[in-house]
């Protein structure tokens, strides 16, 4: 455990360097309200999508904020290619090959076998589904819309998380809130 501890602290620094110095680059939009394209100005209202704070947000949470500034450098370096390959190479670099981003929590049971074999459990795939959750909100913001794929992907991100909301069950009222939250980025999504 302890040397899994320390993999995890060398690399969230080694992240968290490249994303800070990314971020000080005035090749990102930074994600203000201002910013966003005229679709996610008129979908994306809700001030806790521009907190950077806000864990639940799309880019309030540590991997969704790396998703957001890893595809605005994969975007950059290539254009028209097809989003499948930045989310393989996504799940790939995180410890995730092979996920199938297309499952959904429509079979809990068969989900949470899944989930029982992933080292860190509910973590990782909590992980996986910020990851996806954050793609199709920066399509939205910096493009306007989110490709068909990318919303598939998320609703399935939606729906698994929707099956493991009692793990934010630890606070009082947590859970309801996140399962608002849940709701209200769900509905947005399918705005856009």
């Amino acid at each position: 455990m302890k040397r899994i501890i320390n993999t995890l602290s060398i690399i969230f620094c080694l992240i968290f360097f490249g994303i800070y110095k990314a971020q000080a680059s005035k090749n990102y939009l930074e994600i203000e309200w201002k910013n966003g394209s005229d679709a996610a100005k008129k979908i994306m209202k809700s001030n806790f999508y521009y907190d950077p704070l806000d864990s639940w947000s799309p880019f309030g949470n540590d991997i969704g904020n790396d998703t957001y500034y890893l595809y605005c450098d994969w975007k950059r370096e290539h254009p028209n290619e097809n989003i499948k390959k930045f989310m393989e190479e996504e799940l790939v670099s995180s410890g995730y090959s092979g996920f199938d981003v297309y499952l959904d929590g429509k079979n809990p049971e068969k989900l949470k076998k899944i989930v029982d074999t992933m080292l860190n459990k509910y973590i990782d795939l909590n992980a996986i589904n910020n990851m996806i959750i954050s793609l199709a909100f920066t399509q939205l913001f910096l493009e306007g819309h989110i490709e068909p794929e990318v919303k598939k992907w998320a609703e399935a991100a939606f729906s698994r998380e929707m099956v493991y909301l009692d793990f934010w069950n630890g606070k009082d009222g947590e859970m309801e809130e996140r399962k608002v939250r849940m709701n209200q980025l769900l509905n947005d999504l399918r705005k856009g």
